[in-house]
């Protein structure tokens, strides 16, 4: 195969998803790449009408579209959702006039930093420049950045992650994506790398046993408190409908901002929380006035800190389709 559209694949599975699920696969055809949901590593809790798998696609897409004109195609883009299946085809097209993004050489540093940040306020200018890689006809976002504006949104945050603690089906679900050590987290290439989240290497044992019986939604609220409380701010992102399209558009709108704010050394990290537990994310959409058929589907922190960890990804081998496997996830 050509090492030019493995190292493009590679890039596009460089892309933020849900504990680190992973939840694509790449089939290589003569001349154009073709993206398709992974439904084995659906979040079945947590995400039960897989919006967060589709925005995950997004990234990943947009993450193949920056590699691709960086190697010098021209990618054309169609998206197929349909009962028969779901696909994003991307038609690659070599051509010298094609201009790479700046926003490519960022892909292999961005990530989600989970430790706490220093509460040092991010300037209003960097802050339009993100908002400029987000905002189109589709997608909107809205900043927290005052004390009273994080300060009422504080309770949605405890709340969804309170809900979310108090459900046992949840935790095991977050548990057994968890990578306690990191032999653990390099043999298995995907999940959630305890390092990454500013945690000890302990055995898998030990840390089920802390996570199910330790871990409850009083030290979450606590932990949640503290961590915002040394945030600089937050920004949800909105997008019209509630659609595979929309979900999709967003994750590619998301990728750009997480790698625009890489780029201008600004740390950011999820706060899903208040958008996942749907009867949280209703009460906050009706407190912020939100309308006209728009969804709040994405919530993350920002501020400035030091790098953390890397979580690891699969093979490539695992997230390539082969001949034989066309077709059998849709």
């Amino acid at each position: 195969m050509n090492p030019e559209i493995l190292e493009i694949i590679e890039d596009a599975a460089r892309a933020p998803s849900g504990h680190n699920t992973q939840p694509w696969k790449f089939e290589v055809q003569e001349s154009c790449i073709i993206l398709r949901p992974n439904f084995e590593r659906k979040l079945r809790v947590v995400d039960p009408d897989d919006h967060a798998l589709y925005i995950s696609l997004g990234c990943a897409l947009e993450n193949l579209i920056l590699s691709a004109k960086a190697h010098g195609y021209i990618p054309g883009v169609t998206r197929k959702f349909s009962d028969a299946g779901d696909e994003i085809i991307v038609d690659l097209t070599a051509s010298e006039d094609v201009e790479k993004d700046v926003l490519y050489d960022y892909i292999k540093i961005r990530q989600c930093t989970r430790q706490g940040y220093n509460a040092t306020p991010v300037d209003p200018e960097i802050l339009e420049q993100l908002a400029g890689e987000v905002k189109n006809e589709f997608v909107d976002l809205l900043y927290f950045t005052e004390k009273d504006e994080i300060r009422k949104l504080e309770p949605f945050i405890i709340e969804g992650s309170s809900l979310q603690f108090k459900n046992k089906d949840f935790v095991n679900e977050l548990v057994s994506w968890i990578r306690f050590n990191k032999k653990e987290a390099r043999q298995k290439g995907d999940g959630i790398w305890s390092s990454s989240m500013g945690l000890p290497n302990i055995p898998k044992p030990l840390g089920n046993l802390i996570m199910k019986k330790f871990v409850s939604a009083k030290s979450e609220a606590a932990r949640w408190k503290k961590i915002i409380s040394q945030s600089a701010g937050f920004v949800l992102f909105l997008v019209n409908g509630n659609t595979k399209e929309s979900w999709v558009m967003l994750g590619q709108r998301f990728q750009r901002f997480g790698l625009k704010a890489t780029q201008l050394n600004i740390k950011h990290a999820h706060v899903n929380m208040p958008c996942e537990e749907i009867s949280v994310r209703t009460k906050l959409e009706e407190n912020l006035g939100i309308e006209n058929g728009k969804q709040a589907l994405l919530l993350l922190r920002f501020g400035y800190s030091e790098p953390m960890a890397y979580s690891f990804r699969l093979p490539l081998d695992e997230v390539l389709i082969k001949k034989e496997e066309a077709g059998a996830l849709a």
